[in-house]
């Protein structure tokens, strides 16, 4: 999957010191401001931009699909190269 990224943004301002779990605090910083900040710092870096203009988020709701969407990014190298649209230009 050389042409896309994949992440998992995790943001919470404290923990349930119970459970370990993160708590309903307000995040410090919303999510188009760190994808903002990533683009920004990675384009100064190379000099130059790969980024697309938008970006596609979801906010995971469960524990249950946290591990299905992990399990996706794991793989998704794997379906990269099994793709019929993949056409070996990256190899």
């Amino acid at each position: 999957m050389p042409d896309h990224i994949h992440m998992i943004l995790f943001i919470s301002d404290f923990y349930d010191e119970m459970t370990g779990r993160p708590g309903a605090a307000s995040p410090t910083k919303s999510v188009p401001l760190i994808i903002n900040g990533l683009k920004t710092i990675s384009t100064k870096q190379i000099g130059y931009s790969v980024w697309q203009r938008s970006y596609h988020d979801h906010i995971i709701r469960s524990e249950k699909e946290l591990l299905h969407i992990y399990d996706y990014i794991d793989n998704n190298p794997i379906n990269w190269a099994n793709n019929i649209f993949n056409q070996n230009i990256w190899r």
